[in-house]
């Protein structure tokens, strides 16, 4: 035992015998390694807890290597919708404050794998004259886990929303905002037109950081309705509201209805919950 230790139990025996305890020197010996430790322990500088992992991809060297040259594109006209999209970009890369990459047309997102997911857009000149092939994509931020990129694309006659794998660059057509149960596990998505979008319902697993569709529903016509989302219940089930535009039904009016998806096991089931109330 080291003279500081001995002392220690010199003090401690005779606190002892001052009450009228007796204490062994093996007793004395751990109760003055046990001072001396906590001591120490209080000089030591605090070393705070390990935080999560990050979710956020730091590309090794310069990602954009190899990759063939972004065709040229003409600077976006003041005040067209072109100008109108790339200023709303510009606002959401600088607020990602993420090495993404604008080259042009060319919109280069990096990945945890090493190889860039790439989305080309076809404006202005490079288009052929019906405009058929127009697209103009744009990065719209991250998702609500940061575990994908938002890009948002514009066609001649229509839109659409892909969510980007941050880890490998697999595209997701989303085709809307989802809306995540209140566990996270699950993504619903409801959208509905009469034009070129996507029209129907579509539900995901959330796995790994990837997305498995679990349910899809793609109505046709006005008849079928066009469907909405409420809200999540809970993790199983997803309130719905069905709008019908069909003159046979309401007579020329449209008609409004409340409908439930509900999950049992891995089968989804589309309930009426109410009968369709007409609206002049």
């Amino acid at each position: 035992m080291s003279a500081r230790a001995l002392r220690a139990a010199r003090v401690l025996r005779a606190a002892a015998r001052g009450l009228g305890i007796g204490l062994g020197l093996g007793v004395v010996a751990g109760l003055s390694l046990l001072t001396t430790e906590a001591a120490l322990a209080q000089q030591r500088p605090y070393t705070p807890p390990p935080g999560p992992k990050p979710t956020a991809v730091a590309p090794k060297g310069d990602f954009t290597a190899g990759l063939p040259p972004a065709a040229s594109g003409a600077a976006p006209e003041e005040g067209s919708d072109e100008a109108f999209r790339a200023k709303a970009e510009a606002d959401a890369l600088r607020r990602s404050a993420l090495p993404i990459k604008r080259a042009g047309p060319r919109l280069i997102l990096p990945t945890a794998t090493g190889r860039p997911a790439v989305f080309d857009s076809v404006i202005g000149a490079t288009t052929d004259a019906s405009g058929e092939n127009y697209q103009d994509y744009r990065f719209d931020g991250l998702s609500p886990d940061r575990e994908f990129y938002v890009v948002s694309v514009t066609f001649y006659e229509g839109s659409d929303v892909y969510w980007v794998s941050r880890q490998d660059g697999t595209r997701y057509a989303v085709h809307g905002r989802p809306q995540a149960s209140p566990d996270g596990s699950l993504l619903v998505m409801a959208n509905g037109s009469a034009a070129r979008d996507f029209n129907g319902i579509i539900v995901w697993e959330r796995s790994a950081g990837r997305l498995v569709e679990r349910f899809r529903l793609e109505p046709e016509g006005a008849q079928s309705g066009f469907y909405r989302v409420m809200r999540w219940k809970d993790n199983r089930t997803v309130e719905l509201e069905r709008l019908v535009i069909d003159g046979s039904t309401c007579g020329g009016g449209t008609g409004e209805s409340l409908a439930a998806l509900v999950r049992d096991g891995d089968r989804w089931t589309l309930k009426e919950l109410t009968a369709l109330r007409c609206k002049t």
